[in-house]
């Protein structure tokens, strides 16, 4: 197993088990002195007698007690609801195994094969496992040097693949049928990753540099369509005042791949854009954190079209702040300031309304705080999600989404509900002696797990499954129930 896919938060229990089976095996006979690892005999009959525990999480480590099992785990094979689960070791007479996820069926089946692993003997339980349901954290993709925790931009399969500094994360389906994740690669994009999530490969869709792309800050689909990927441009930060110097958003098309890149819309430096369902665009600028609606007023003199000023998130400020469409067009979600914005949307006139900070600090004051509407505290809020309430909607509730939030510098992943209350969906935990709540730990999502600068988010509606882009940790990482 690629050492990116191991779970460090079992660590300590593996090396228990591990040092437990060592001990058992000296007493068998198994790995006594230098003796190397053994087969089963095949002269002799293997015997199965008990597994315990019986029920349990995602790897759970799972002990088989019987004989003649051998010690060489190369030649035992056990399955768990039809799901291979990882051998960790054996005494002989007891077979340590994790188990693996999607085994939900819990039957185990064990195989004792000989030195030329031909099955000796095959044998299944007639109790079974009880996989318990628990939501956890895991690592997809990002292979890292463990020495330099350093990484780069290769593509290739997901135990090979590097990613540079995930930041933004964009879920599509592709011409055929994939399930696909368009990652933008380090603030500012030195590239856009493919990330396909049927083949399990990452490929480049195209580097920095392409017909002027500068900083790329975000990117987005437009609404209707899906058929064309806009990205905002922070265009150098410079030349705030002349608008139409150089490009602040760029677009390219479904039919070349998104590997060709246009100019779209000249304008001052920006971080975000939305597009409603209805057609209409949004996108703000760095300057007083303002928000146009675009293409409203032509220039004749310089034959573009601008963009009509709608209001100020937040008077004479400025910040990196980032727009998020509401699936049912009611709002326009707004992070920035360190707290998260609330615009609501008039379908009639397709403009966004005033924003009114629905959670976050007034003053805009970084902390942490899981509290309701302005108690709570967040450190630079990123990218966004929404995601469907299933028990809202039962509810007949108007608004059925909550609001899943990149909390970059709180290293977590917080979730923001239709009513103001903020809580710690996922990262910060395993806290020990060294107080730290960064890191890259893998496990239960709020007890165990921990992520280090998340940035990036996106969902699979059908698995229910979000995907983070883990920036410091340069790797993509999954949120499910197992």
């Amino acid at each position: 197993m690629n050492y990116q896919k191991k779970y460090s938060a079992c660590l300590v229990a593996i090396f228990i088990a591990i040092g437990f089976l060592a001990t058992s095996c000296s007493q068998d006979g198994g790995f006594e002195g230098n003796k190397k690892a053994v087969p089963a005999d095949p002269s002799q009959p293997v015997l199965f007698t008990d597994f315990y525990p019986k029920e349990g999480p995602v790897r759970t480590l799972i002990f088989i007690e019987g004989s003649n099992f051998g010690t060489d785990i190369e030649n035992i094979e056990v399955l768990i609801g039809g799901v291979s689960a990882p051998v960790i070791g054996s005494s002989g007479s007891k077979i340590c195994v994790m188990a693996p996820r999607r085994s939900n069926r819990g039957d185990i089946v064990v195989r004792i094969n000989d030195k030329s692993n031909k099955l000796i003997d095959e044998h299944q339980f007639d109790e079974t496992f009880n996989l318990q349901s628990a939501l956890l954290v895991s690592t997809l993709i990002g292979k890292v040097d463990p020495q330099t925790n350093s990484s780069s931009i290769i593509n290739g399969s997901f135990e090979e693949a590097e990613f540079q500094n995930p930041w933004w994360l964009e879920f599509d389906i592709d011409e055929e049928g994939n399930k696909v994740i368009y990652c933008i690669d380090s603030e500012g994009m030195a590239a856009l990753r493919k990330i396909n999530l049927n083949t399990e490969e990452v490929s480049t869709v195209f580097m920095k540099g392409q017909a002027g792309v500068q900083n790329v800050k975000s990117m987005l689909f437009d609404t209707p369509t899906r058929d064309t990927l806009f990205f905002v441009d922070d265009n150098g930060r410079g030349n705030w005042n002349d608008r139409h110097q150089m490009p602040h958003m760029f677009y390219a098309v479904r039919n070349e791949g998104f590997r060709k890149v246009y100019p779209y819309l000249y304008a001052q430096t920006s971080y975000s854009a939305v597009s409603m369902s209805d057609g209409a665009q949004f996108y703000n600028t760095w300057s007083n954190s303002s928000v146009y609606k675009a293409k409203q007023v032509f220039d004749e003199q310089a034959q573009m079209w601008d963009g009509k000023l709608l209001f100020s998130v937040k008077a004479n400020s400025s910040d990196h702040i980032f727009m998020f469409r509401h699936p049912d067009d009611l709002y326009v979600y707004i992070t920035g300031f360190n707290g998260v914005y609330r615009c609501a949307y008039d379908k009639e006139t397709k403009e966004m309304v005033s924003s009114v900070l629905h959670v976050g600090d007034l003053g805009g004051e970084s902390g942490y705080e899981d509290a309701p509407g302005s108690s709570a505290r967040f450190n630079r809020p990123r990218q966004g999600v929404f995601v469907k309430n299933k028990q809202y909607e039962a509810e007949g509730k108007a608004d059925i989404y909550d609001f899943y939030v990149c909390d970059h510098h709180n290293d977590a992943i917080r979730k923001v509900t239709p009513t103001g209350e903020v809580s710690t969906f996922a990262g910060r935990g395993s806290v020990g002696v060294d107080g730290r709540v960064w890191g890259w730990i893998d496990g239960e999502a709020r007890e165990t797990a921990r992520f280090r600068e998340p940035t990036g988010i996106c969902y699979d509606e059908e698995t229910e499954t979000f995907y983070v882009a883990d920036r410091e940790n340069k790797r993509i990482r999954t949120i499910s129930v197992e």
